[in-house]
């Protein structure tokens, strides 16, 4: 069923979002947990020889993770998005 309700959104930087009710999404962390794995991925990848088979296969890993990332923030998006409009139809 239909609402009458309307929602004002604040996105800011120590809550990801601040709700006109009130209420506070928490900014996810994704890259901050993320860090140490892209770490030891790029340390490794510096390590490689430029042009070598190795290299490549270091330069996907790292990719993949960064996508990885991408991957959960557009997720995250998505979820808290599709919730705010489902509260506030």
């Amino acid at each position: 069923p239909e609402l009458e309700t309307e929602a004002g959104v604040d996105l800011g930087l120590s809550a990801f979002a601040v709700l006109s009710d009130g209420r506070r999404i928490e900014s996810p962390r994704f890259l901050r947990r993320a860090e140490k794995k892209l770490k030891r991925l790029q340390r490794e990848l510096s390590r490689k020889a430029e042009g070598s088979k190795n290299r490549a296969k270091a330069r996907i890993k790292v990719a993949r993770q960064h996508a990885r990332v991408a991957d959960r923030r557009r997720d995250f998006h998505h979820k808290a998005s599709t919730q705010i409009i489902r509260d506030n139809q």
